[in-house]
């Protein structure tokens, strides 16, 4: 049985209604709903990604109590590898979604990998959840977006994106030389409006590129430069 359903965008403001009507599509009736499942994520009306959040924090909550409970018979990298299969994996489904998105909307899953990671550790839930993400070499929740949203800008320079996302990116040529301009920079598009454009790919995607640092955008291959972003990102959040 095919389901059909609909989904109206607008701007988020306290002065604005929304009205939740039926639309007709190909004969058949489509009722507007508050958020609509898309290939595993949850859209809502103002792209806040607070249901879809939400659902994962529970999914990834669960599991983490699950894995409290038997923590005591694993050794640490065991801990490890079921804590990325079963619980950091339903953050990092398209985490690059969460882009620029506000820390408190995020809070939901950065408390759950704080927590998780005190229990890979074996270390109270009062002590330092910074400190047992920097042992771990785990990025926050945040970050790993921001990795996810980098790994792909530089497989569309080296050709080994879609074309539909290539397209999205255009490379800036500078009008002098300078030391930044050794690497290859991007245009960031001109927008307005934060809250729907200024998260998108082809925005967000320029901009976090052009701040890397030099080595790190030259790298020769798709190893070295994971290697040197996470490390450029793990400084950034922790030194």
């Amino acid at each position: 049985m095919m389901k059909n359903r609909s989904l109206s965008f607008w701007k988020q403001s306290p002065t604005t209604k929304v009205q939740y009507r039926r639309f007709i599509h190909w004969g058949h009736s489509c009722p507007s709903y508050h958020s609509v499942k898309l290939l595993g994520v949850y859209l809502d009306e103002t792209l806040n990604l607070k249901h879809h959040i939400s659902m994962k924090a529970r999914a990834s909550a669960l599991a983490m109590f699950n894995l409290k409970k038997i923590r005591k018979y694993l050794d640490k990298s065991t801990c490890l590898k079921i804590a990325n299969a079963k619980i950091f994996s339903h953050m990092d489904y398209c985490n690059g979604l969460f882009i620029n998105l506000p820390a408190s909307t995020l809070h939901p899953l950065q408390r759950i990998q704080n927590y998780t990671a005190k229990i890979i550790l074996g270390r109270s839930k009062y002590d330092s959840a910074s400190a047992a993400l920097k042992e771990l070499h785990i990025l926050p929740v945040n970050v790993r977006a921001e990795y996810k949203i980098l790994l792909l800008v530089y497989k569309c320079i080296h050709n080994s994106a879609p074309a539909y996302l290539s397209e999205l990116l255009e490379i800036k040529t500078p009008g002098r030389s300078t030391r930044s301009s050794k690497g290859i920079l991007l245009k960031v598009p001109f927008t307005r409006r934060k809250c729907f454009a200024g998260r998108s790919f082809s925005v967000t995607g320029p901009r976090l590129w052009n701040a890397l640092p030099v080595d790190t955008r030259n790298s020769k291959t798709i190893r070295t430069f994971k290697a040197a972003l996470k490390t450029h990102l793990f400084k950034k959040s922790f030194l």
